[in-house]
């Protein structure tokens, strides 16, 4: 790992909804600087490394980094921009630690953030989905479309249906902003979600079933600074990883994890010696929720909890009145696991390109005892696992910080893979020759904020054909009811190549009338 690095300050600014406290993206910046120099000894820097997500879009600016550092007083100073979509905060970090692991710096200035209230919610939608694949954009999708998808499969996989999803992720954004409400650096400090408001249909709107409006991370504003530095401080970083997945869900080997999370973890727990994740004494944990549905399925990704105990671990008895998230026993403050007790992305706010140093600088406070909520500061804390996702969970990033004084020893880990070779793509199939096969239907989604300005509900299935997975609409000429992802887990379906060159999915309900024909005549019939 080269040189040890330090963590000799830290800067948060709150988060905004309003558009109205941050002039520019200089004051977001300065703002956070300012706030990191307070509690550090370092006032000099041999490099500066900016993360921010889209200042050409958001800010209508490029060659950001030296701007930035020439409006903070930091002329000369090499400046450079990170940027891996919503994991740009930790990418920066990551690239600052190899400055000073390296040897060629001795301290370096991290700085993250966006300011996105510039544009409206449907502007600012667009510009994200650009991170999505062409193919995907292609066929209506957004960055909520993509984790629906894999929500249905983590769903399926899970056993878990439709009607029992809906009062795990109404738990899930209660849980996030009982704890985002008492955050006083939370975009929704003060205000918290009553269970009720999820199931409020005139409100809480469809955004990509089964992801409603309220299981979505804001548009806000918002910026961090640490000071790295190879001179001893109170805090060291202990290991980092980091891996992508391919760009398009369609080429990945699975759809309800995110192996990109998996392969980070494991690289970052063997450079800290870490053998068994979910027994860490004195652990904290800030997890990549933009979305309601990541949390547990990150939690999974990350070794802490297995499948079939995330839920209960999250939310308890997901028919039961919520509790108070801080008392949980597992992932409570006093818990095994202290989880997102900030309130995480979903309620703390999602400034994208500052939202993965935000997690790691959290985890610093509840270390040096200074998180913002002191009702959540977790006690003796000693080590912080933070977990930020980029894109599609296609740039994962996952950093292990840790006390200087801490007694743990580094225990011998088994070498993750570290080392990749160039794979040839595997060649795209011809759809004309595709034309009637039966295929099936591993996850589908209903998607009603779309990409590209198209007229939503577009109702798309993956489909999986003889091992080829291809994106297919529902045939509108089929006249199936709107919502039938459930229902199309699964199924075998036919496909159609129309004139416009895309694949659509027919079910045939002369043969599948016992399946899924009978099913959803089934449920007509108790619909009235």
């Amino acid at each position: 790992m080269g040189k040890p690095v330090y963590i000799a300050g830290v800067g948060l600014t709150k988060v905004d909804l309003t558009g109205r406290v941050f002039g520019s993206v200089f004051d977001l910046f300065a703002q956070a600087f300012a706030r990191a120099l307070e509690n550090s000894r370092v006032r000099s820097f041999d490099a500066v490394q900016i993360g921010i997500m889209d200042s050409e879009e958001f800010e209508n600016r490029a060659n950001i980094a030296a701007k930035v550092v020439d409006r903070l007083g930091l002329r000369g100073v090499p400046a450079i921009r990170s940027e891996t979509a919503s994991s740009t905060g930790a990418a920066a970090f990551h690239e600052a630690f190899y400055k000073i692991a390296s040897g060629q710096c001795e301290s370096v200035l991290v700085l993250a953030g966006e300011r996105m209230k510039t544009v409206t919610t449907e502007v600012a939608t667009s510009i994200m989905s650009k991170t999505v694949d062409p193919e995907e954009r292609r066929f209506g999708f957004t960055m909520p479309g993509l984790i629906a998808l894999v929500t249905q499969a983590w769903l399926g996989e899970r056993g878990i249906s439709r009607e029992e999803a809906r009062p795990i992720l109404a738990r899930l954004m209660h849980r996030a902003h009982a704890l985002g409400a008492d955050n006083p650096l939370a975009a929704f400090h003060g205000k918290r979600e009553p269970l009720e408001a999820y199931f409020d249909e005139s409100k809480n709107l469809p955004v990509a079933t089964p992801l409603m409006r309220k299981d979505c991370s804001p548009i806000c504003d918002g910026a961090a600074a640490m000071i790295l530095t190879s001179r001893p401080d109170a805090l060291r970083v202990a290991g980092l990883g980091s891996a992508t997945e391919s760009s398009s869900i369609l080429d990945r080997e699975a759809l309800g994890h995110l192996a990109a999370t998996r392969q980070a973890a494991r690289v970052a727990y063997y450079r800290a010696g870490i053998r068994d994740p979910a027994h860490l004494a004195g652990l904290v944990v800030e997890a990549h929720d933009a979305f309601n549905s990541l949390l547990p399925i990150d939690l999974v990704d990350l070794g802490l909890f297995r499948n079939e105990e995330v839920v209960e671990a999250l939310v308890g008895d997901p028919t039961a009145e919520p509790g108070d998230p801080l008392a949980h026993p597992l992932t409570g403050v006093a818990g095994r696991v202290p989880t997102n007790l900030s309130g995480g992305l979903k309620a703390r706010g999602h400034p994208v390109g500052g939202t993965g140093l935000f997690q790691i600088g959290e985890c610093a406070l509840q270390l040096l005892d200074r998180f913002p909520n002191p009702s959540a500061q977790v006690h003796a804390a000693q080590i912080g696992i933070a977990h930020s996702i980029g894109g599609p969970g296609n740039n994962v990033y996952v950093t292990v910080i840790e006390r200087s004084d801490s007694l743990r020893l580094p225990e011998n880990v088994p070498e993750p893979r570290l080392h990749f070779e160039a794979r040839k793509p595997a060649p795209l199939p011809d759809l004309s020759r595709l034309d009637g096969a039966r295929a099936r239907i591993e996850a589908a989604t209903s998607i009603y904020v779309t990409s590209g300005g198209q007229p939503g509900p577009i109702h798309v299935a993956v489909v999986n054909l003889d091992g080829t997975r291809l994106f297919a609409r529902l045939d509108s000429a089929a006249g199936e009811d709107a919502e039938l992802e459930e229902a199309l887990a699964g199924q075998r379906v036919r496909l159609l190549v129309k004139d416009d060159g895309d694949s659509y999915f027919q079910i045939d309900r002369g043969r599948d009338r016992a399946g899924l024909g009978g099913l959803l005549d089934r449920v007509r019939a108790v619909l009235g």
